[in-house]
């Protein structure tokens, strides 16, 4: 859905870096509860006083030749204060459906709120991160996908307001990661773990009983080895290592290809799983979250196959 565009004094925009939007339908467009999908405000930008302020939340602005992206998110202050939420989390909740839906790299710059013809950039944040990990360089996000995007927007503000917590942490740790906030190789392959064991809760044997409920949860979608096995050596191998102090302390500019192969995987294997618990009804939903014990090991084991609105036509991206 298409919305008009007028900007107002209270509106907050994020700007980027490097956003693959393939412009193939005008904007602006509704892609999250509050946030659309917008043209950059260039002629802000331009008369930003003093223009050290465009340089500060847009790193080179100002400098000749400097390529900007011509789309951002803008965040209506109306609906903020509807909402009750703040720009920021509504605009990373739609960063989130985005890298959920597909993981092509976005590069985030800063953020500003239009203020008075006094003022035109009020509140300026810098935050420059970048998506750990993308497989397809030349990948474009399509005006067909952000459709799916702001459902799955609006899906992940839904299963916050009912409170489904387990769901929302995995959500927030999986968000923080393939947006980018973490710089660490090590405490990313942890946090998306984490994820993991806050959707399946596996208890017993840990590595083995997560490895089954996920292959069985995402047999649908062909894996390059045995799912299964690969996950219970990655978790008894590669994630308990690290949490009992076991270091692997190597940056991530210099890491070694095959644990960026390894990040890869468990990033998709992660994507996914949320992707297929974002699909199941409210009722399957809540009975997941109210249960514990017996009861909610018996419920985990017997999820079935991942399917639905978020998962159809989804695949692997990795090697």
């Amino acid at each position: 859905m298409s919305p008009s565009s007028s900007l107002q004094p209270g509106d907050s925009f994020l700007l980027f870096h490097s956003f693959p939007y393939d412009f193939s339908q005008d904007l602006p467009f509704t892609i999250g509860p509050g946030v659309f999908l917008e043209n950059t405000p260039h002629d802000v930008l331009q008369g930003a006083v003093p223009s050290a302020l465009a340089d500060y939340i847009l790193p080179g602005y100002n400098l000749p030749g400097h390529g900007t992206p011509n789309c951002c998110l803008r965040c209506s202050g109306a609906e903020v204060v509807r909402l009750g939420r703040e720009a920021t989390d509504l605009f990373f909740i739609a960063l989130a459906a985005f890298r959920l839906h597909a993981p092509l790299g976005i590069e985030v710059a800063g953020q500003f709120e239009l203020g008075d013809q006094n003022e035109k950039i009020a509140r300026p944040t810098l935050y420059e991160i970048c998506s750990p990990w993308q497989p397809n360089a030349n990948a474009h996000y399509s005006s067909a996908d952000l459709g799916v995007v702001a459902d799955i927007a609006a899906r992940w503000m839904h299963i916050g307001q009912a409170g489904l917590m387990r769901l929302i942490s995995a959500g927030v740790l999986f968000a923080q990661i393939s947006c980018g906030h973490s710089k660490s190789l090590q405490m990313a392959y942890l946090a998306l773990f984490a994820a993991l064991d806050a959707l399946f809760v596996p208890q017993g044997n840990k590595a083995r009983t997560l490895a089954w409920r996920v292959e069985s949860f995402l047999s649908g979608f062909p894996f390059p080895d045995s799912l299964s096995d690969w996950l219970e050596r990655e978790y008894k191998q590669g994630r308990n290592n690290l949490a009992h102090g076991v270091q692997d302390v190597v940056p991530w500019t210099r890491t070694r290809n095959h644990r960026v192969e390894a990040f890869g995987r468990l990033h998709e294997i992660t994507r996914l799983s949320l992707l297929g618990f974002f699909s199941l009804d409210d009722q399957k939903l809540g009975s997941l979250s109210s249960l514990s014990g017996t009861r909610l090991q018996r419920e985990l084991d017997n999820l079935g196959q991942a399917a639905g609105r978020y998962v159809n036509g989804q695949r692997f991206w990795c090697s």
